[in-house]
Protein backbone atom coordinates (compact mmCIF):
# COMPACT_ATOMS: atom_id res chain seq x y z
CA UNK A 1 0.00 0.00 0.00
CA UNK A 2 1.60 3.85 -0.94
CA UNK A 3 2.81 5.69 1.78
CA UNK A 4 4.72 8.84 2.32
CA UNK A 5 6.45 8.81 5.39
CA UNK A 6 6.61 11.81 6.89
CA UNK A 7 9.21 12.55 10.22
CA UNK A 8 6.40 11.70 12.54
CA UNK A 9 4.07 9.75 10.70
CA UNK A 10 3.42 7.47 7.77
CA UNK A 11 0.42 8.98 5.61
CA UNK A 12 -1.72 6.91 3.63
CA UNK A 13 -2.20 8.29 -0.13
CA UNK A 14 -4.03 6.61 -3.44
CA UNK A 15 -3.87 7.98 -6.86
CA UNK A 16 -6.09 7.12 -9.85
CA UNK A 17 -5.59 8.78 -13.45
CA UNK A 18 -3.30 10.26 -15.36
CA UNK A 19 -3.53 14.01 -16.28
CA UNK A 20 -3.45 17.29 -14.37
CA UNK A 21 -3.13 16.40 -10.48
CA UNK A 22 -6.74 16.99 -8.35
CA UNK A 23 -6.06 16.60 -4.83
CA UNK A 24 -9.11 16.66 -2.60
CA UNK A 25 -9.14 16.68 1.53
CA UNK A 26 -11.60 15.69 3.39
CA UNK A 27 -13.77 16.88 6.27
CA UNK A 28 -12.74 17.36 10.30
CA UNK A 29 -11.51 13.48 11.09
CA UNK A 30 -12.35 11.90 7.95
CA UNK A 31 -10.75 9.51 5.60
CA UNK A 32 -10.38 10.30 1.76
CA UNK A 33 -12.59 6.67 0.97
CA UNK A 34 -15.90 9.50 0.78
CA UNK A 35 -14.25 10.43 -2.60
CA UNK A 36 -14.64 6.67 -3.89
CA UNK A 37 -17.92 6.54 -5.05
CA UNK A 38 -17.89 9.90 -7.76
CA UNK A 39 -15.30 12.08 -7.68
CA UNK A 40 -12.78 9.28 -8.60
CA UNK A 41 -14.34 8.08 -11.40
CA UNK A 42 -15.14 11.34 -12.57
CA UNK A 43 -11.95 13.06 -12.36
CA UNK A 44 -9.71 10.41 -13.17
CA UNK A 45 -11.04 9.98 -16.38
CA UNK A 46 -8.61 13.12 -16.91
CA UNK A 47 -6.64 14.12 -14.36
CA UNK A 48 -4.47 12.06 -11.76
CA UNK A 49 -6.33 11.89 -8.54
CA UNK A 50 -5.08 11.89 -5.28
CA UNK A 51 -6.92 11.12 -2.27
CA UNK A 52 -5.19 10.47 1.37
CA UNK A 53 -6.39 10.18 4.75
CA UNK A 54 -4.97 13.25 6.78
CA UNK A 55 -2.85 12.25 9.86
CA UNK A 56 -5.65 10.60 12.94
CA UNK A 57 -7.91 9.12 10.10
CA UNK A 58 -8.25 5.92 8.16
CA UNK A 59 -4.53 3.94 7.51
CA UNK A 60 -2.68 7.02 8.23
CA UNK A 61 -0.73 7.23 11.60
CA UNK A 62 -2.79 9.05 14.81
CA UNK A 63 0.11 10.61 16.74
CA UNK A 64 -0.91 11.52 20.26
CA UNK A 65 -0.10 15.02 20.05
CA UNK A 66 -1.57 18.68 19.14
CA UNK A 67 -2.51 19.32 15.84
CA UNK A 68 -3.29 22.10 13.54
CA UNK A 69 -4.46 22.61 10.38
CA UNK A 70 -0.80 24.23 9.62
CA UNK A 71 0.27 20.63 9.79
CA UNK A 72 -2.61 19.15 8.33
CA UNK A 73 -1.70 21.53 5.28
CA UNK A 74 1.81 20.99 5.75
CA UNK A 75 1.23 17.12 5.18
CA UNK A 76 -0.80 17.68 1.93
CA UNK A 77 1.99 20.07 0.68
CA UNK A 78 4.79 17.23 1.31
CA UNK A 79 2.44 14.20 -0.57
CA UNK A 80 1.62 16.45 -3.36
CA UNK A 81 5.51 17.09 -3.79
CA UNK A 82 6.17 13.46 -3.07
CA UNK A 83 4.26 13.18 -6.28
CA UNK A 84 5.62 15.74 -8.41
CA UNK A 85 2.23 17.05 -8.15
CA UNK A 86 2.93 21.05 -8.45
CA UNK A 87 0.47 23.17 -10.17
CA UNK A 88 -2.66 20.85 -8.35
CA UNK A 89 -6.52 21.84 -8.00
CA UNK A 90 -7.30 21.32 -4.57
CA UNK A 91 -10.53 20.55 -3.42
CA UNK A 92 -11.24 21.16 0.41
CA UNK A 93 -14.61 19.89 1.97
CA UNK A 94 -15.44 21.69 4.90
CA UNK A 95 -12.24 21.90 7.72
CA UNK A 96 -10.38 20.72 4.48
CA UNK A 97 -11.23 23.52 2.96
CA UNK A 98 -9.35 25.14 5.53
CA UNK A 99 -6.44 23.23 4.92
CA UNK A 100 -6.71 24.15 1.41
CA UNK A 101 -6.43 27.79 2.48
CA UNK A 102 -3.34 26.88 4.20
CA UNK A 103 -1.70 24.82 0.98
CA UNK A 104 -2.67 28.03 -1.35
CA UNK A 105 -0.96 30.70 1.08
CA UNK A 106 1.94 28.64 2.16
CA UNK A 107 2.94 26.94 -0.70
CA UNK A 108 1.35 28.54 -3.82
CA UNK A 109 3.48 27.15 -6.29
CA UNK A 110 1.63 23.66 -5.71
CA UNK A 111 -1.65 25.22 -6.48
CA UNK A 112 -3.13 26.19 -9.65
CA UNK A 113 -6.83 26.56 -8.60
CA UNK A 114 -8.57 26.30 -5.41
CA UNK A 115 -11.92 24.62 -4.34
CA UNK A 116 -13.57 25.58 -0.77
CA UNK A 117 -16.76 23.48 -0.22
CA UNK A 118 -18.46 24.21 2.98
CA UNK A 119 -15.53 26.10 4.58
CA UNK A 120 -14.51 28.77 6.20
CA UNK A 121 -11.76 31.26 7.56
CA UNK A 122 -12.43 30.89 11.29
CA UNK A 123 -14.70 30.19 13.93
CA UNK A 124 -15.79 32.02 16.84
CA UNK A 125 -14.85 30.03 19.73
CA UNK A 126 -12.26 28.04 20.76
CA UNK A 127 -11.75 24.22 22.22
CA UNK A 128 -14.09 21.30 21.92
CA UNK A 129 -17.73 23.31 21.45
CA UNK A 130 -19.86 22.88 24.59
CA UNK A 131 -22.87 21.39 22.68
CA UNK A 132 -20.69 18.97 21.08
CA UNK A 133 -19.29 17.65 24.66
CA UNK A 134 -22.92 17.23 25.58
CA UNK A 135 -24.08 15.30 23.01
CA UNK A 136 -20.38 12.82 23.40
CA UNK A 137 -21.14 11.61 26.71
CA UNK A 138 -25.32 11.44 26.31
CA UNK A 139 -25.17 9.59 22.82
CA UNK A 140 -21.56 8.07 22.62
CA UNK A 141 -19.01 8.93 20.09
CA UNK A 142 -20.73 6.46 17.49
CA UNK A 143 -24.41 7.45 17.58
CA UNK A 144 -22.65 11.21 17.70
CA UNK A 145 -21.21 10.73 14.66
CA UNK A 146 -23.81 8.87 12.98
CA UNK A 147 -26.61 12.09 13.87
CA UNK A 148 -24.15 14.66 13.06
CA UNK A 149 -23.33 13.40 9.33
CA UNK A 150 -27.26 13.10 9.20
CA UNK A 151 -28.04 16.40 11.26
CA UNK A 152 -25.36 18.67 8.85
CA UNK A 153 -25.20 16.05 5.40
CA UNK A 154 -28.82 15.97 3.39
CA UNK A 155 -32.15 17.63 3.37
CA UNK A 156 -35.16 16.32 5.17
CA UNK A 157 -36.40 15.99 1.35
CA UNK A 158 -33.48 13.52 0.36
CA UNK A 159 -33.27 11.48 3.62
CA UNK A 160 -36.92 10.67 3.30
CA UNK A 161 -36.88 10.18 -0.68
CA UNK A 162 -33.38 8.61 -0.35
CA UNK A 163 -32.89 6.02 2.73
CA UNK A 164 -30.78 4.07 0.86
CA UNK A 165 -28.60 6.66 -0.21
CA UNK A 166 -28.28 8.19 3.02
CA UNK A 167 -27.40 4.70 4.71
CA UNK A 168 -24.70 3.98 1.67
CA UNK A 169 -23.04 7.09 2.20
CA UNK A 170 -23.12 6.54 5.91
CA UNK A 171 -21.72 3.32 5.82
CA UNK A 172 -18.64 4.86 4.12
CA UNK A 173 -18.14 7.84 6.45
CA UNK A 174 -18.72 6.26 9.38
CA UNK A 175 -16.27 2.84 8.46
CA UNK A 176 -13.25 3.16 10.57
CA UNK A 177 -13.83 5.74 12.88
CA UNK A 178 -10.83 7.96 14.45
CA UNK A 179 -10.51 6.91 18.15
CA UNK A 180 -11.72 9.91 19.96
CA UNK A 181 -8.65 11.36 20.74
CA UNK A 182 -7.77 11.91 17.09
CA UNK A 183 -11.48 13.35 16.64
CA UNK A 184 -10.94 15.50 19.18
CA UNK A 185 -7.88 16.22 18.44
CA UNK A 186 -9.19 17.32 14.47
CA UNK A 187 -11.88 19.75 16.36
CA UNK A 188 -9.39 21.36 18.25
CA UNK A 189 -7.34 22.16 15.13
CA UNK A 190 -10.22 22.87 13.30
CA UNK A 191 -11.76 25.93 16.33
CA UNK A 192 -7.98 27.24 16.61
CA UNK A 193 -8.20 27.82 12.86
CA UNK A 194 -7.99 31.66 11.49
CA UNK A 195 -6.66 32.89 7.71
CA UNK A 196 -9.34 35.31 7.87
CA UNK A 197 -6.70 38.54 7.95
CA UNK A 198 -4.69 36.23 4.97
CA UNK A 199 -7.71 35.58 2.35
CA UNK A 200 -6.82 38.37 0.85
CA UNK A 201 -3.87 37.05 -0.30
CA UNK A 202 -4.43 33.66 -2.32
CA UNK A 203 -4.18 34.75 -5.35
CA UNK A 204 -5.75 31.82 -7.85
CA UNK A 205 -8.42 31.45 -9.50
CA UNK A 206 -11.16 30.19 -6.49
CA UNK A 207 -14.30 28.33 -6.61
CA UNK A 208 -16.42 28.02 -3.13
CA UNK A 209 -19.34 25.78 -2.96
CA UNK A 210 -22.12 25.65 -0.76
CA UNK A 211 -25.63 23.60 -0.23
CA UNK A 212 -28.33 25.57 -0.17
CA UNK A 213 -29.71 24.08 3.65
CA UNK A 214 -26.22 24.89 4.76
CA UNK A 215 -27.73 28.55 6.64
CA UNK A 216 -28.38 26.48 9.82
CA UNK A 217 -25.80 25.68 11.98
CA UNK A 218 -24.62 23.28 14.75
CA UNK A 219 -22.20 25.54 16.10
CA UNK A 220 -21.28 29.52 16.47
CA UNK A 221 -21.18 30.25 12.46
CA UNK A 222 -23.25 28.51 9.37
CA UNK A 223 -21.43 26.97 6.34
CA UNK A 224 -23.65 29.62 4.37
CA UNK A 225 -21.98 32.51 6.29
CA UNK A 226 -18.76 31.35 6.37
CA UNK A 227 -18.96 30.88 2.66
CA UNK A 228 -20.20 34.65 1.82
CA UNK A 229 -16.93 35.15 4.04
CA UNK A 230 -14.66 33.48 1.86
CA UNK A 231 -16.22 34.98 -1.29
CA UNK A 232 -16.28 39.01 -0.14
CA UNK A 233 -12.31 38.45 0.89
CA UNK A 234 -10.65 36.02 -1.82
CA UNK A 235 -10.06 38.20 -4.72
CA UNK A 236 -12.23 37.38 -7.50
CA UNK A 237 -14.15 34.24 -5.74
CA UNK A 238 -16.75 32.27 -7.24
CA UNK A 239 -19.99 31.02 -5.48
CA UNK A 240 -21.98 28.63 -6.44
CA UNK A 241 -24.51 27.20 -4.15
CA UNK A 242 -25.85 23.83 -4.70
CA UNK A 243 -29.50 23.96 -4.50
CA UNK A 244 -31.80 21.11 -2.42
CA UNK A 245 -28.41 20.00 -0.69
CA UNK A 246 -26.91 20.25 2.88
CA UNK A 247 -23.03 19.61 3.92
CA UNK A 248 -22.65 16.16 1.55
CA UNK A 249 -23.66 17.62 -1.87
CA UNK A 250 -20.76 15.94 -3.56
CA UNK A 251 -22.52 12.91 -2.89
CA UNK A 252 -25.53 13.60 -2.69
CA UNK A 253 -25.86 15.51 -5.79
CA UNK A 254 -22.54 14.24 -7.48
CA UNK A 255 -23.82 15.88 -10.95
CA UNK A 256 -24.23 18.89 -9.90
CA UNK A 257 -21.39 19.36 -7.91
CA UNK A 258 -19.21 18.02 -11.40
CA UNK A 259 -20.81 20.25 -13.59
CA UNK A 260 -19.93 23.02 -11.10
CA UNK A 261 -16.18 21.74 -10.64
CA UNK A 262 -16.00 21.00 -14.64
CA UNK A 263 -17.27 24.85 -15.79
CA UNK A 264 -14.99 26.06 -12.98
CA UNK A 265 -11.73 24.30 -14.25
CA UNK A 266 -12.67 25.25 -17.81
CA UNK A 267 -12.19 29.09 -17.10
CA UNK A 268 -8.99 30.63 -18.07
Amino acid sequence: MPYLQRRDLKLYYEAYGEGPPFLFISETACHGEVWKPFQVPEFSRDHRVIIYDQRGTGRTDKPSAEYSTKTLADDAAALLEHLGAEQAVVYGHSMGGRVAQLIALDYPRMVKKLILASSGAAHTSRGIPLKMCVELVEKGYEKYARDHALRIGFTEKFISEQPQRVEEFLKIRLANLPPLESYLLHVMARQAHDTADRLKDIRMPTLVMVGDDEAKTTSDISHWASAEILVRAIPHAKLVVVPDSGHYYFFAKPEATHRAIRDFLEEP
